[in-house]
């Protein structure tokens, strides 16, 4: 790649919240977002047999294929070296990778995680990977997967934007204060981004990896979130309660302050497609 080069990785990972339909969203997300002149394309290979047995290893699920994906994302970021870039996922756990490789070319390099939840969980308590990730990349989470991280992060690194306070879970509410990691609730940011800049500029925070997990989006304003699964009824987890023009309107603020290097769509789940495609893989003349 040359120097300056923007990589888009399609990385369609989705074992990690144990849902097949993050693979498609995936590929719909790298079909609809602005492609620029100075940009290379990238997919990590991911296994699609979805009706395949996967265990539960050490806690966490697919274990083994999650790790071998992660590696594999790696030493396709290490071969082509690029100054930025963009992933398209999948399940959350795809920020791992790139977050960290871009660490180790950026040492300042500071986090925005856009989302709804932490991802601080661990095996012992949930699965999913997708619920470990940034615990991950802070040397915690789930053991085999944080070995692979090379450069962990520092807490004052990590900024939470549109976290739900009041809906974490007692072990979540438990790590985020030991931790001492900062966060921003839709209500603050609503009123006053002070603290925002405060954070970016009191940690010198001049290069930004931004994950965004559009499950931090009300399903009134997006509606291609998990939880607005047509059927589904009320869920007993937090629910995104920003919009997506807020969302969008704070990262135009962010990219004047410092330059936003990585950044993550994750968790998109569009449903009408989804259902469109399944409609039609019963039809013989799609076969």
């Amino acid at each position: 790649m040359k120097k300056d080069t923007t990589l888009r990785l399609i990385f369609p990972e989705w074992q990690g919240g144990i849902n097949k339909n993050y693979h498609f969203g995936a590929s719909v997300l790298s079909f609809i977002a602005p492609q620029g002149e100075n940009c290379e394309t990238a997919e990590v290979p991911v296994d699609t047999d979805f009706a395949a047995a996967l265990e539960t290893e050490d806690g966490v699920f697919a274990q083994t294929a999650i790790i071998r994906q992660q590696l594999v994302a790696r030493k396709i970021l290490m071969e082509k070296q690029p100054a930025r870039v963009i992933t398209f996922g999948g399940d959350c756990s795809v920020s791992q990778a790139p977050f960290d490789y871009l660490h180790e070319r950026y040492p300042g390099l500071g986090i925005l995680w856009i989302d709804a939840h932490p991802d601080i969980s661990t095996p012992e308590i949930f699965p999913n990977e997708h619920a470990m990730v940034l615990g991950n990349l802070l040397g915690d989470g789930a053991p085999r997967l944080s070995e692979i991280v090379e450069r962990p992060f520092s807490p004052e690194k990590i900024l939470y934007v549109g976290l739900i306070a009041d809906k974490m879970l007692p072990h979540e509410k438990d790590y985020v204060a030991r931790r001492a990691l900062a966060y921003m609730t839709p209500e603050e940011l609503s009123e006053n981004r002070e603290k925002l800049h405060r954070w970016l500029e009191s940690n010198h925070i001049q290069k930004l990896a931004v994950h965004f997990d559009v499950d931090v989006l009300t399903a009134t304003d997006f509606r291609s979130v998990l939880y607005n699964e047509p059927g589904l009824g009320p869920v007993d987890y937090a629910t995104g309660t920003m919009t997506l023009a807020q969302v969008a309107e704070i990262l135009v603020e962010v990219q004047k302050i410092a330059e936003i290097v990585g950044f993550t769509l994750a968790e998109y789940m569009p449903w009408d497609l989804i259902r469109l495609r399944a409609a039609l893989e019963k039809m013989d003349i799609f076969k």
